[in-house]
């Protein structure tokens, strides 16, 4: 299905339950990464980059949430990230949108509670996969930030190449969708030191961290 197109899940989910029957589980992971600087980034470019990272969320969940209220059990899986719980550089309005994420599902999970269904999040660190092919970048590039968002970039592609095997993604999400009673978050890999150290180390030690390993001037 396109996530980003109300008849296309609409026709998706409607086949599926005719198949099936009701969508009992419900794993939302479509996205890719916008790259770039905050200031470079188009008002339209960050519309396009939630379209898919938010909205496609909104729209494929509540396709899916009247059959599983009438069901009486549900289990959403919202793919996040890291970043949906720390800053990004270069990479700001893909954080944006993890964290509209983040608060959307937490707040899902409130709602649902009661008609059985629960809403968690899975949130992987750098993970060997494609994003950065799939990747798309502002169209504008200024030349102040030229050395910075360069040096950022290779952080990254750095840190994908020596990533986390995407099979420990496919365990968190197989976790969360058949424990009996589920965490909100499923921190992956390398994110579960950055989950910890988010929450218990000093805002000024964090930030030094960001901003080292992110190769930030």
């Amino acid at each position: 299905m396109d996530v980003t197109d109300d008849a296309s899940v609409r026709e998706a989910v409607q086949g599926i339950v005719r198949k099936a029957g009701p969508v009992q589980i419900l794993v939302n992971n479509a996205g890719y990464a916008l790259t770039g600087a905050l200031e470079e980034t188009s008002i339209e470019e960050a519309r396009q980059q939630f379209e898919t990272n938010f909205f496609g969320v909104l729209r494929v969940t509540n396709a899916v949430l009247p059959g599983m209220r009438q069901a009486g059990y549900g289990r959403i899986v919202n793919i996040s990230s890291v970043v949906g719980f720390m800053p990004a550089p270069y990479m700001g309005i893909y954080a944006a949108s993890k964290h509209a994420v983040e608060g959307y599902t937490w707040t899902l999970d409130h709602e649902v509670r009661e008609f059985g269904v629960r809403a968690v999040l899975v949130e992987p660190a750098y993970t060997k996969s494609n994003i950065s092919q799939n990747e798309k970048t502002a169209q504008t590039a200024l030349k102040e930030y030229a050395g910075q968002r360069q040096r950022t970039r290779e952080a990254v592609q750095k840190g994908i190449k020596h990533g986390d095997e995407p099979l420990l993604v496919a365990e968190a999400v197989c976790l969360a969708v058949t424990v009996k009673t589920p965490r909100l978050r499923y921190p992956v890999g390398k994110g579960v030191f950055l989950s910890r150290l988010r929450r218990f180390a000093p805002a000024s030690v964090f930030d030094r961290g960001i901003r080292k390993e992110s190769r930030l001037a």
